[in-house]
């Protein structure tokens, strides 16, 4: 079989297979849903293979779908370098930067990274993705952004790894906290930093009348700051809130959160920039 790929009808495949939607690839690539239905039935046609079905309304990939779907992977990443190894010879950053984080980054840290490359006045169009730990991993595994920001609170070192940024986990209060709620405890999941203060505090002869858990650092904060009890949370949630430390003289426990990236692929040109930039001190 001879087969002549068309480009155009691959990116449109690519991006369907990508976001699992016809109407996301549409927007994507600022044509109608037609158009992209169209391509991936000439692609089908050419291939002679059925590459997706619709199950309740969402796409999904056959198992030829997938193998074409990895193939372009590669196929753009190349092109991607392509368009790398000109712009920089132009001295230009453009083009696409893709990354995925977690919801309370994105609110609490990211904006001034953003500001800062939004200042520059380059011509790059930032895709976020979001997610927890394990979904910003499978991302980058996948090829499907070109880095993730994680917290340093698992083995990474199957990826490159650059500190973005440092701080200290502390007991948080409300201005005003209710004397009804000053040994009630709002934690997240039991992990390394959160056994360490239980450990502390019963050290310490703290007795917690309650503990509520709560999966979202977001949500904790802004619990803490209702006066629904007294919040752990890492240093860089609190921003403007209305929240004090509460003083347990509770041992110092750090974090740092890192930008992760594939040992087996090259960090593309505007990532690369951005990574430098968020570790940088200026923003």
């Amino acid at each position: 079989m001879k087969f002549a790929p068309n480009i155009t009808f691959l990116r449109y495949f690519f991006s369907a297979g990508q976001a699992k939607s016809i109407s996301k690839a549409a927007k994507e690539n600022y044509v109608s849903q037609s158009a992209i239905s169209q391509g991936i039935s000439k692609l089908e046609v050419a291939l002679g293979k059925q590459l997706i079905t619709h199950e309740k309304n969402r796409l999904q990939l056959t198992t030829d779908g997938l193998l074409l779907l990895d193939m372009c992977k590669q196929v753009f990443n190349v092109f991607s370098e392509i368009e790398d190894a000109f712009n920089e010879t132009d001295g230009v950053f453009k083009g696409k930067l893709s990354f995925a984080c977690t919801h309370s980054f994105a609110l609490s840290l990211l904006p001034p990274y953003l500001g800062r490359l939004a200042q520059m006045k380059t011509a790059i169009e930032p895709v976020l993705r979001f997610g927890h730990t394990g979904t910003i991993v499978e991302l980058v595994k996948k090829g499907d952004v070109d880095f993730g920001i994680v917290l340093d609170n698992e083995d990474f070192s199957a990826f490159h790894c650059r500190e973005i940024y440092r701080g200290e986990y502390q007991l948080y209060k409300a201005k005003k906290l209710p004397k009804q709620t000053m040994n009630k405890f709002i934690l997240s999941e039991e992990r390394r930093e959160v056994s360490l203060l239980r450990q502390h505090l019963q050290d310490s002869g703290v007795e917690m009348t309650s503990c509520m858990e709560v999966s979202s650092w977001e949500v904790i904060a802004s619990l803490t700051e209702h006066g629904l009890g007294i919040g752990f949370l890492p240093d860089y949630i609190i921003g403007k809130r209305s929240l004090i430390p509460c003083d347990y003289s509770t041992p110092v426990i750090p974090y740092r959160i890192l930008a992760i990236f594939s040992k087996n692929r090259g960090l593309p040109r505007n990532a690369k920039m951005f990574i430098d930039l968020m570790c940088s001190q200026d923003c």
